[in-house]
């Protein structure tokens, strides 16, 4: 066999991988349901129930040490708490239309804090946006003023999820979860 026969090393890809706050499927359900009439007039392009999360840290593409270095962060005690999301926005720059809490619990920020700051100590580097939690419903949307019935969101664990490309959209799979 010749040199140009063999088949050349594949080079490991890089993984595009996010922590999050990543609910049931009952609340999915009940995303959905409250959220439909809002996103439906806002014109966009809306995102399917099973790809419904709250991102807590964007890592974007690691290999597979970054990717082991991320695994080795949590669990983050802060306790189980409860996420109202009753706010309904839009991010002109981005034209992404949300749902969020109003309030923002004192547990979301302290593990989004301290998620940072033992990811920090790895290497990672922070994004320099003041965190904002919400569940992103459509793309290309137009800005809606509509109240939204709140949905109440049990949160138990953190997850780390994996972002693959699926066609013209992303399929999200949970790689770990911990419990708070």
């Amino acid at each position: 066999m010749s040199p140009t026969d063999e088949a050349a090393p594949e080079r490991p890809r890089d993984r595009r991988v996010f922590f999050a706050l990543w609910p049931d499927g009952a609340v999915r359900t009940q995303i959905a349901r409250v959220t439909k009439d809002v996103v439906s007039r806002s014109g966009g392009r809306p995102i399917a129930k099973d790809r419904l999360h709250a991102t807590v840290a964007f890592l974007g593409n690691l290999t597979a040490a970054g990717l082991d270095a991320a695994r080795g962060v949590p669990p983050i005690q802060v306790g189980a708490f409860e996420l109202a999301l009753d706010t309904i926005g839009v991010f002109a720059k981005t034209r992404v239309l949300w749902v969020g809490p109003r309030t923002v619990p004192a547990a979301l920020l302290d593990l989004e804090r301290r998620l940072w700051d033992a990811l920090e100590e790895r290497g990672f580097v922070r994004e320099p946006r003041i965190y904002q939690p919400h569940v992103t419903l459509a793309r290309r949307a137009r800005p809606v003023e509509e109240a939204v019935d709140g949905v109440l969101w049990p949160v138990a664990d953190l997850a780390l999820v994996e972002s693959l490309p699926d066609g013209r959209n992303v399929h999200y799979e949970v790689l770990d979860t911990w419990p708070l």
